[in-house]
């Protein structure tokens, strides 16, 4: 039985749409899962639960539900219980995920990984799971006073690779890597420790993406440490977490992540955008850090360290290095081409000419590439130039003819124009319209679309078109001939719909 969110109607209806109001249904509270009090954060604390975990208070209590402090009894040791929400129990998409987290960190026996002690069952039908007490705070604490020297940092790096070495090797990857799931506190003796947690998202297979969409609750993972692959719903395996380990050491050098704004903005750059040198942010960064930085942030999976073994070798290559500072560095690069001038072989040119030749070409490529696109504008606005968009969808730029393609997943309906032939080089603008299986317009303020090849993939963003709601409309050029694949991420499902294309 499913309950409408909006309306609160009843039905069998299997899908995600109510039949009466068109609102998103959800499963109906199971009935053994039951509440006991208008306050289930507090109903638990002094209680113990299957006679060996007593629950003292609340560490901390969320949407997806609450955390107990405890002792468990007989052995006398700390404890942390986490208890589910009453409607995540009863859904068996979050009761799975929370599955997941027992099985994942159960798998891995490492001093940075917590512990699992025990699963069970509340008699109220909820489950809990009791794991190891972490004292401490989220990594990110650690930039109160700025961001970190290298060394220091490197060396926090190095202990969550050494934990993730032995996460990989249990074939477990997290997911979801950031520094509010990383425990981080000092020792007696004043050293950095660490413990991952939160394997909440974590699959036990690499290569396995179901739950890397975007999802009426936003992405599952978070935009600024998520990698490029997982970000465009991809398989993925131990190499995006060593992405976003490569995001936590740029946060740690430079007191940010590599991109920054929007959820919808941090997912295109990581899709498309390199990302700039630590250095440039932090002057004191060494160059080993930006090349260490450069290697995990790479697009492809391919491009970055092969294992958390590889990674911790590197790190271990940049603790040794007494280079410079990378900004220094470069500095001393410049006043080294100053001085060594008289000694250039006769008939070379000096550097700064060369320098401001290049700056030249450049400048002149420019307005000749602006003279362009002004052209281009004056064209493309030109009234008796083209015709103009139909209610149906923008019309190509080229005049070239449309085809319509259809697909439907069970719960949505997408319905795309797309220019047929497409010849690569040439600006195109495909149409989509989306609506549920009732056959009312899906509204958003925009939609990720992403452009894949054999190279990589590209992000971008489909607008609203015009007043004509559940339509959307993006501009692109494809580079070269070959086969393409556009992905179109609705919102509020965890699909996306694909739309092959060939392009000549």
């Amino acid at each position: 039985m499913r309950v409408c969110s909006k309306c609160q109607l009843k039905t069998d209806e299997s899908g995600r749409f109510c039949p009466e109001c068109g609102g998103s249904l959800v499963l109906e509270t199971q009935p053994r899962v039951k509440r006991t009090s208008a306050s289930p954060a507090a109903s638990l604390v002094g209680t113990t639960i299957d006679h060996q975990f007593a629950l003292e208070s609340v560490l901390g209590s969320g949407a997806f539900g609450t955390v107990y402090r405890g002792t468990q009894v007989g052995l006398d040791r700390p404890v942390a219980v986490k208890v589910p929400t009453y409607e995540i129990a009863a859904d068996p998409v979050m009761a799975k995920r929370f599955a997941r987290e027992a099985r994942s960190a159960a798998r891995v026996q490492h001093p940075g990984v917590v512990q699992i002690y025990a699963v069970g069952e509340l008699p109220d039908g909820r489950p809990y799971l009791a794991m190891q007490l972490v004292d401490g705070e989220p990594l990110d604490k650690i930039l109160t006073d700025g961001p970190l020297p290298a060394r220091r940092a490197l060396r926090i790096i190095r202990a969550i690779a050494s934990a993730l070495s032995e996460t990989h090797a249990a074939e477990v990857v997290h997911r979801d890597l950031k520094p509010s799931n990383i425990i981080w506190r000092r020792d007696r003796n004043g050293d950095d420790r660490i413990t991952l947690v939160d394997f909440g998202i974590a699959v036990c297979r690499p290569g396995n993406a179901d739950a890397t969409r975007l999802t009426s609750g936003g992405l599952i993972g978070t935009p600024h440490y998520m990698s490029p692959e997982q970000a465009h719903g991809e398989h993925v395996d131990a190499r995006a977490d060593l992405y976003a380990l490569g995001c936590i050491l740029y946060e740690l050098v430079t007191g940010d992540p590599p991109f920054d704004g929007s959820g919808f903005e941090v997912l295109l750059a990581h899709l498309g955008r390199p990302a700039p040198a630590p250095s440039e942010k932090n002057a004191d960064v060494p160059e080993s850090i930006d090349r260490l930085c450069k290697q995990l942030l790479a697009k492809k999976p391919d491009e970055r360290p092969a294992s958390a073994d590889a990674l911790v070798a590197l790190i271990d290559e940049a603790l040794t290095d007494k280079s410079p500072p990378a900004a220094r560095s470069r500095k001393t690069l410049r006043a080294s081409a100053k001085l060594t001038r008289p000694e250039l072989p006769p008939g070379t040119e000096p550097p700064r000419t060369r320098h401001r030749r290049r700056w030249g070409v450049g400048i002149a490529a420019a307005i000749v590439a602006l003279a362009a696109a002004g052209f281009g504008v004056m064209h493309l606005s030109n009234p008796g130039g083209e015709p103009a968009d139909t209610p149906d969808g923008p019309v190509d730029p080229h005049g070239a003819n449309r085809r319509e393609v259809t697909l439907d997943d069970g719960e949505l309906l997408m319905r795309a124009l797309v220019p047929d032939p497409i010849e690569h080089g040439h600006e195109v603008r495909p149409h989509i319209e989306i609506k549920n299986k009732l056959g009312q317009p899906v509204t958003a303020s925009e939609v990720v679309v992403t452009v894949a090849d054999a190279t990589g993939a590209k992000g971008l963003s489909a607008k609203p078109h015009g007043d004509h709601a559940g339509h959307y409309t993006f501009s692109y050029t494809f580079p070269s001939p070959g086969h393409y694949v556009v992905r179109v991420f609705p919102p509020s499902v965890d699909s996306a719909f694909e739309l092959p294309l060939d392009v000549r």
